[in-house]
Parts: C-alpha cells; sequence; structure tokens
C-alpha cells in the first residue's frame, strides 16, 4: 500500500512528469503527497530565469532578476578583474522560485486528481535533503525526475537522482 510519496521537483520538464505521475499513484491509492523544493544555490542566474519565464514569472521577480543583472554588470565594470563573472542569486529570490515552482506544481497535481499535498521549501544538498524528507515522512515512494536544471553542478556533486535510489530506503521511482 502507498501511503506517502516524496516528489522533489526543480519545475524542469522531468520534475513536471514525476509531479505527473505521483499525482496519478496518489489519486489512485489515496496516499500523500509531499512535494519538495531544494534551493537551486547551483543553478545558474539565466537557468534561474528562464525556468520562471516558462512559469508564469510575476512581474515584481522579473524585476528582481532585472536589478540583480543591473548589480552584477555595474560591478562587473568597475572592476579590474577580467573574466566572466557568476551571479549568485539572493536566498529571497531563491525563495520566492520555489514558492512559484510549488504553487505550479500543487495546481498540476490537483488537476491530476491529488487531494492531500504538503509543500516544503528546504536547503543543502539536494539528495540529501531529499532523503532525509522521505525518512521524516515515513515515505513509501519518492517520485523524481532523471535530470533537472542544474547540467553544469550535476558535473561535479553527481546525478541527484541516482544518489537518492542508491541511498534511500524506500521505493524510487525516476521518470524521463
Amino acid at each position: 500500500m502507498i501511503k506517502t510519496i516524496v516528489v522533489p521537483t526543480d519545475g524542469s520538464a522531468h520534475a513536471e512528469k514525476a509531479i505527473d505521475l505521483a499525482a496519478d499513484l496518489a489519486e489512485k491509492y489515496g496516499a500523500r503527497m509531499v512535494i519538495l523544493h531544494v534551493l537551486m544555490r547551483h543553478t545558474s542566474e539565466s537557468d534561474i530565469e528562464t525556468l520562471c519565464k516558462e512559469n508564469a514569472i510575476p512581474e515584481s521577480l522579473a524585476k528582481k532578476f532585472e536589478d540583480l543583472r543591473e548589480a552584477y554588470m555595474e560591478m562587473a565594470t568597475t572592476s579590474y578583474e577580467a573574466g566572466p563573472i557568476f551571479i549568485l542569486v539572493p536566498e529571497d529570490i531563491l525563495r520566492e522560485v520555489g514558492e512559484l515552482i510549488l504553487g505550479n506544481a500543487r495546481r498540476r497535481a490537483e488537476s491530476k486528481g491529488a487531494k492531500n499535498i504538503a509543500t516544503h521549501i528546504i536547503d543543502g544538498s539536494p539528495a540529501d535533503k531529499i532523503i532525509a524528507v522521505a525518512a521524516k515522512e515515513n515515505a513509501d515512494m519518492i517520485v523524481m525526475g532523471s535530470r533537472g536544471l542544474g547540467r553544469v553542478a550535476g558535473v561535479f556533486m553527481g546525478s541527484v537522482s541516482q544518489k537518492v535510489n542508491h541511498l534511500s530506503e524506500c521505493t524510487c521511482v525516476t521518470v524521463k
């Protein structure tokens, strides 16, 4: 019997497919869905902004990204250092993006028939946090996308879905 399903999401296409599958299972078995978003600290500003645009970014959030880019451009033009600049996205913006992603995921799950849905935003190492939430929630299953947004980060950190699948004590389903 499936009682609790944990579904991490970063708003990517693979994560949306995971939401769809988990919602179908939750509806069929009357299971509780725990939709989880881990702050995207290792995802580039441009990838996060692109994701937001695909998810109907509010004008207020778009303005924050514009202000962030302008501040970094000003800093780059006054710096004596040459080379690319990595724009660090502040935590308040990361949390606002997380709320946007979770809101969209909740609506998607509800449209598939899921009824008992909890959402959480957490910070830390994605794989470790997903496993910890699954253990805390006594999850029967984790459903997650095989790829997320962070292609470059994945090279350095390893595949989140592979690590979760390897270390989790519950059933893991990875969707493509």
